[in-house]
C-alpha cells in the first residue's frame, strides 16, 4: 500500500495532509499554479500581497489606464492608416478619371 504513495506526500506530517485534503478545486488549481513560480516570481507576488488596499487599488488603476491608453494608441494608429489609405486610393483613382490634362 506504501508503495502506491508517491515519496514526497511520504514526508508531509498529518496536518499538511488534512490541510491540503480541506481545499477545493480552485484552491487546488491556485496552489499547484504557485508551486510552478520560480523564487523572482514567488517574492514579486509575496510584495504584491503585502500591499495595503489603497496601494493594491493603485496599482490596478495603473493598470487600467495603461490597458486603455495602449487600446487607443493602437486602435487611433489603426483608424489614421485607413483613413490615409483611402485618401491614397481616392487622389489615384481621381487622378486616373480625370486623365492626363496634356
Amino acid at each position: 500500500m506504501t508503495d502506491e504513495i508517491p515519496n514526497r506526500l511520504r514526508d508531509l506530517d498529518a496536518n499538511t495532509i488534512l490541510w491540503l485534503d480541506r481545499l477545493d478545486h480552485d484552491q487546488r488549481e491556485a496552489l499547484i499554479w504557485a508551486g510552478k513560480l520560480d523564487r523572482h516570481q514567488r517574492d514579486r507576488l509575496d510584495k504584491f500581497l503585502d500591499l495595503d488596499k489603497d496601494h493594491f487599488e493603485a496599482g490596478f488603476a495603473v493598470v487600467k489606464l495603461w490597458t486603455r491608453i495602449r487600446w487607443l494608441g493602437s486602435t487611433s494608429m489603426w483608424i489614421i492608416l485607413t483613413v490615409a489609405g483611402l485618401l491614397l486610393a481616392l487622389t489615384q483613382i481621381l487622378d486616373h478619371v480625370k486623365g492626363s490634362k496634356l
